[in-house]
């Protein structure tokens, strides 16, 4: 994204840069070339066999198939694009189905006879760790989990929730936060928190920084105005019985069945293979993944709080999963509406906020196990991932609930303003927003751009003595190198970023509805959606607090 525009004395807008699209020779992909070539090496093999009226006829129709496969654009994709991506999904449903199983019920528990924990029977129980998965292909979850890790800011604070994943060898931690009605905002406050987030995301993007990703994460979910409700019985500084009190009340009444829920979540990643020594040195393990992340996270804090984004606090364990738990389940019916005197009030939910359980209070009059026991209202903590995942071609079904997830393959070609992904965020329907950002080292940043200037030049050189066309996209494209290479001598940071929208229901009719309704909004947005065929397994787990999304 370009520096902003500020041509326009009312407000700032800024400019993303086109998609870059290089190719290996004069703009052509590996698999543009092949396409092509294939054809010609038919069509020669046909009219040397064959020198007749057919073989020149089977000649120009292999070239005419090479040169479809190569350029022909079939939902934003061409043939060449699409072979791998069928071959793939035929092939992963040719031995026992695409249907993927947790591993938790083969599995089963250990358990330990120890009358000092536990229950009343005295017995520990566990679950058994096991990468042996049901019947059906791996899933995309498997090597994930969740962990209690100790921070080592302040030794009274409460351990953290942490998602380890093994097989990429990250580990990330979630800071839920709250915003401040950006889009009611003036002109001057929104840049002023624009800025502020952009010095929040210079200050990660520094040499032999262990930040491996940011990712943040936007949830809307139905709600019955119990919020709206909690919020006015906390805040209100009307009499409740009074003329205004009542006719808040009966607004309140009427907008409950529209009203929505938001929840924003901010993800820090941290890459444990890279980060290994630094570990190593803190004592190893999760003791020292946690001075790693310790010091990641209260930099993160810092730095939200001073771009006036209010955090409440770091997920502990049962928060974590019960925020991943939750992206994928049905969605439950609510039930009654619960009075501050229930779960404490605000100075309680406070607490809560403070110990790391951000998510579902438990009512005061639900058991409590003691420390070191796992309690039944929890939800999972070895596996709060879907049971079953049955992966379709333009959807994934997991335990109860459907889902679509689209890419975001194109953002504004328009300078825009900061509220540009309004109608998007403000889409009446269940559904997630998450962004995977990436910081880019400068020195390696630099290496990329002069990598990315001298293909330009070496690509056009080899255009004008070919006397291929230069589009106007393609000019595009060397003027966004180019602003890159200026911003990185001015001193800014560069990320690598991709955009993911994932749209969730109960039935798969009301999947469609609600996917056409999102592809409006993001037309209004001015971005560009693409759904992931064939891969919408792997692109759900993208929706999910993993920092995943980027190769």
């Amino acid at each position: 994204m370009s520096p902003p525009d500020r041509r326009s004395s009312e407000r700032v807008r800024y400019r993303f840069s086109p998609l870059e699209r290089r190719g290996v020779i004069a703009g052509w992909r590996g698999g543009q070339i092949a396409s092509v070539a294939g054809g010609l090496v038919v069509g020669v093999l046909a009219v040397r066999s064959r020198p007749s009226l057919e073989g020149v006829a089977v000649a120009l129709a292999g070239l005419g198939v090479g040169l479809t496969l190569a350029f022909w654009p079939v939902r934003g994709l061409t043939g060449e694009q699409w072979l791998p991506l069928v071959v793939r999904w035929t092939w992963s449903g040719t031995w026992g189905g695409r249907r993927q199983h947790a591993p938790g019920p083969l599995s089963g528990h250990l358990a330990t006879a120890d009358p000092d924990r536990s229950s009343a029977l005295g017995v520990d129980v566990r679950p058994a760790r096991s990468s042996r998965h049901g019947p059906g292909h791996r899933s995309v979850f498997e090597g994930v989990k969740v962990e209690r890790v100790p921070l080592a800011v302040d030794p009274g604070a409460p351990d953290v929730g942490v998602v380890l994943d093994s097989r990429a060898r990250t580990a990330t931690a979630v800071l839920a936060v709250r915003g401040h009605s950006f889009a009611l905002l003036g002109p001057s406050d929104q840049d002023a928190r624009i800025a502020g987030w952009a010095r929040m995301l210079s200050s990660m993007a520094r040499e032999g920084s262990a930040v491996h990703r940011v990712q943040w994460i936007e949830t809307c979910l139905p709600d019955d105005g119990r919020a709206v409700r909690r919020y006015w019985t906390d805040h209100a500084v009307v009499d409740a019985d009074g003329a205004v009190g009542r006719s808040y009340r009966a607004l309140m009444d009427e907008a409950a069945p529209v009203t929505r829920r938001h929840q924003v979540v901010v993800g820090l990643t941290v890459d444990t293979a890279r980060s290994g020594r630094s570990m190593r040195a803190a004592g190893g393990g999760l003791a020292g993944l946690g001075q790693i992340l310790s010091r990641e996270v209260h930099a993160l804090r810092r730095a939200l709080e001073g771009a006036d984004v209010p955090v409440d606090g770091v997920l502990g364990p049962r928060a974590l999963c019960r925020l991943i738990h939750d992206a994928s389940a049905p969605l439950a019916p609510p039930g009654p509406l619960e009075s501050p005197t229930e779960d404490g009030g605000p100075d309680q939910r406070a607490a809560d906020t403070r110990a790391g359980t951000v998510g579902r209070q438990q009512s005061r009059g639900a058991p409590r196990s003691r420390p070191g026991v796992a309690s039944p209202l929890q939800p999972p903590s070895s596996w709060p991932w879907p049971m079953a995942i049955e992966p379709m071609w333009d959807a994934v079904h997991t335990d109860g609930t459907w889902h679509t997830t689209f890419w975001i393959s194109e953002w504004p070609r328009v300078d825009v303003t900061p509220d540009f992904l309004g109608p998007l965020l403000f889409s009446p329907v269940r559904r997630s927003v998450s962004m995977v950002m990436e910081p880019v080292s400068p020195s390696r940043a630099a290496r990329q751009v002069a990598q990315a200037r001298t293909a330009d030049l070496a690509d056009g050189e080899l255009r004008r003595r070919g006397g291929f066309l230069v589009t106007a996209r393609h000019a595009r494209e060397r003027e966004g190198v180019e602003s890159r290479d200026v911003e990185l001598a001015d001193g800014h940071a560069q990320y690598r970023f991709s955009g993911y929208v994932t749209v969730s229901s109960d039935t798969r009719s009301e999947l469609t509805a609600a996917c056409a309704l999102i592809e409006q909004a993001a037309g209004q947005s001015g971005v560009e959606l693409r759904l992931l065929y064939g891969a919408q397994d792997a692109a759900f787990a993208c929706s999910l607090p993993l920092g995943r999304g980027l190769s």
